[in-house]
């Protein structure tokens, strides 16, 4: 079997098997809670505090393989996150498993090196992310990519490239990665009482960040096309 053929066979069971893994855990822990609870956020809010750290925890550790995973979306945890727990102490629960995420990607990328990551990633997807780290400032590039609209969790198994020990990493990716989660647990807070203005607010002020990154990134490439 050709190597990029096994590859993609590699990467299509792990992200089957993950998937099915991950949604099975979502329903049982966290989906039939919610269902019982319809309705009513209060009585939701009591049974998660009667679980105490262990609900927490949980939680947490979805929200770490999920930025792990690298093909399953925040958004609807720092939603759920906003709900229950409010925007403040929401944004710091998820932010502290993301960042854990993260550096778990940072250091099993920088041990095992880019020919492992093609196991887990398309080729051309870990090209386009090289190209927006090379030859440019680390530690610049390591805060773009977690404060902007940026392929943050796939960044972050390349982030050995940056060269950080891993205590910096832990400090930037947390620091930066904090605005954004608490946009959406925020914003979550206030739909509680029907104030959906901050969401979307926060909504169009992503879209309009995503838009001027990615004109930004297209003339820097054509000026880099010409210049060689």
């Amino acid at each position: 079997m050709h190597a990029n053929s096994k590859r993609s066979l590699v990467r299509t069971s792990i992200i089957i098997i993950f998937i099915a893994v991950f949604l099975l855990g979502i329903y049982y822990f966290i989906g039939r809670p919610m269902i019982a609870f319809v309705g009513d956020v209060d009585a939701f809010r009591a049974y998660v505090e009667e679980k105490g750290i262990l609900a927490y925890l949980v939680f947490g550790l979805f929200v770490f393989f999920q930025t792990l995973s690298n093909c399953i979306p925040g958004l609807p945890f720092y939603l759920t996150a906003g709900f229950i727990l409010g925007g403040v102490k929401g944004a710091i629960l998820c932010d502290f498993f993301a960042t854990l995420g993260n550096t778990a990607a940072f250091l099993i990328g920088k041990k095992f090196g880019r020919s492992f990551l093609l196991y887990l990633f398309p080729e051309d997807k870990l090209t386009r992310v090289e190209e927006l780290i090379f030859n440019k400032n680390p530690i610049l590039v390591h805060i773009m990519f977690m404060f902007l609209p940026l392929p943050k969790d796939t960044y972050a198994w390349l982030g050995f490239y940056s060269g950080e020990n891993v205590i910096m990493w832990l400090l930037i990716t947390f620091v930066a990665r904090f605005p954004h989660i608490f946009l959406y647990t925020f914003s979550a807070e206030k739909m509680i009482d029907n104030q959906y203005g901050f969401f979307i607010l926060g909504a169009v002020i992503a879209v309009l960040v995503y838009l001027v990154v990615v004109v930004y990134l297209k003339k820097n490439k054509k000026q880099s096309k010409k210049n060689k």
